[in-house]
This record gives structure tokens, C-alpha cells and sequence, in this order.
């Protein structure tokens, strides 16, 4: 994926994946972010923080977390936290990203200091995940992670697919990405989250369908 230019074939099986899902799928994934942006505010309430800080808390202990257990560990966090407690070690990498969390919560801002550091230290996804569940609406990122990158080229069982997504690869899947949304009138998250539903439910076995090129 070091070219520059717009591939087909990505482009074709991110679209094929997108017109292979349901009306449920559709629905969900629409609003996928919006849901999770109102997860962030019943946080923020419950502990007095801002919406930023919910989402941060949330981002930081989300690289290879599963969203069930994303929210389940920021609560966690959030009320020990609250409870002037040490922060205990959830999430998948333990205290590495907790102590981001910890900064979030305990810094002068809202956040968006510490989270724009994760474009060095964890890498774009998260910096993206964080804006998308902080504002949805007007975000116009996409979240690239392996699931992603699997739906563009169409494979789930190579090792190489499943592996983590590089830099030079994000900004080519966001860039095929953006376009599709583009062209079906979406947000490039909305397309994403759709086609990640849909990838789901059919475990990756797409068939190939009539696409205009």
C-alpha cells in the first residue's frame, strides 16, 4: 500500500462489503459513534468530568479492547479515580495506558494534550477513536484498525491482514475510505462502522458483486 494513488480493488471490496449489509447493520453503524458519544456523557455525569475526558479515558484503554470491556474498565478507572483510589490496571496493556488516563483526568485541559500524543506513542487510530466519540457529528476521521484493513483487501486469514496497521497504511485505507463515503453521501466513520458490522456478521465471506469499475 505505498502508492498514492486510489486502488480499485480496495475500493471495490470496501464497497462490496458496504452494499452486503442489512438494514440492521445500516442502522447500527450510522449511528455507531453517536452511541458511543452518549456512553462518554452518561460517564462524564456520573464522575464530573467533561465529555473530552470520558471520551480520553475511553481511547486510552482502548487498543485491542473490545468495546463491552472498553467501557466497563473506563468506568472502573473512572471510580476509583473518583475515590481518590489508585488507578487499577485494566484494559489490555495494563498500566501503560492507564497512566495516560490518569494524565487525561488529572491534567489543565480536557484532554486533548495528552491524546495528541498518541499519534507518536499509540498511532493514529486512537487519536482518531478519541475525536470520533468526542464529536461524531462534525468528525469527519475514520477509524482504521486490522478489521478495516481486512475489509479492504478482503482476506481475514493471513497473519500479515491481522497484524496491526502501519502508518503509510492508514493514511491510504482512510484515504479509500473517505471516497467510498463520498460516493455513497456518508461520513467516512459511518462507512467504516457499517462495514465493520457487516464484516462481522458475514465472518468475511463476501461475495464478489457488479461494481462500476
Amino acid at each position: 500500500m505505498r502508492h498514492t494513488r486510489l486502488s480499485k480493488r480496495l475500493l471495490r471490496n470496501i464497497l462490496a462489503c458496504y452494499h452486503r449489509a442489512s438494514d440492521t447493520d445500516r442502522r447500527e453503524g450510522l449511528y455507531w459513534y453517536e452511541t458511543a458519544h452518549n456512553d462518554a456523557k452518561a460517564l462524564a455525569s456520573r464522575y464530573a468530568i467533561t465529555v473530552f475526558q470520558a471520551a480520553g479515558v475511553i481511547a486510552a484503554l482502548s487498543p485491542s479492547n473490545k468495546w463491552g470491556s472498553n467501557l466497563i474498565d473506563a468506568d472502573i478507572l473512572l471510580n476509583s479515580w473518583r475515590a481518590g483510589k489508585r488507578l487499577p490496571s485494566v484494559g489490555v496493556y495494563g498500566m501503560r495506558n492507564v497512566e495516560k488516563a490518569g494524565r487525561i483526568l488529572n491534567g489543565t485541559n480536557n484532554g486533548l494534550a495528552v491524546l495528541s500524543q498518541f499519534n507518536e506513542i499509540t498511532g493514529p487510530k486512537t487519536w482518531a477513536f478519541y475525536q470520533l466519540i468526542a464529536e461524531p457529528i462534525s468528525c469527519e476521521l475514520v477509524c482504521i484498525d486490522r478489521h478495516a484493513k481486512a475489509i479492504a483487501v478482503n482476506r481475514v486469514s493471513d497473519d500479515s491482514v491481522r497484524s496491526l496497521v502501519s502508518r503509510s497504511e492508514y493514511r491510504q485505507l482512510s484515504r479509500h475510505y473517505a471516497h467510498v463515503a463520498a460516493l455513497v453521501g456518508l461520513l467516512p466513520h459511518q462507512v467504516q462502522s457499517i462495514c465493520w458490522i457487516t464484516w462481522r456478521r458475514l465472518q468475511g465471506a463476501l461475495d464478489q458483486i457488479d461494481l462500476p469499475f
